[in-house]
């Protein structure tokens, strides 16, 4: 199992409100990585949901957005980023 936390690094509070998006000093998102792949992301924000994914990879193509200045932090062992690939 592979834990997880999702930050964004700059201020996108000109396309989402307060509900939507926490300081950039707080995680965004927290998840695991389960061991058949799967993967979950909970939100952290004040209107918040839990979401299931085949994979990492497939979650971060939708909420990686590294237009956001989104930064990963893994808590246990380290996964390539999609947007890295390229």
């Amino acid at each position: 199992m592979i834990r997880f936390k999702g930050y964004r690094a700059k201020d996108i509070s000109d396309t989402h409100t307060a509900l939507q998006v926490n300081p950039v000093h707080e995680a965004q998102y927290e998840g695991v990585v389960f061991d058949n792949g799967k993967c979950v992301l909970n939100w952290l924000t004040a209107v918040s949901s839990i979401s299931v994914w085949d994979s990492f990879e497939a979650a971060m193509l939708i909420h990686g957005h590294p237009e956001y200045g989104t930064r990963i932090e893994f808590l246990d062992e380290t996964l390539p980023l999609p947007w890295d690939a390229t």
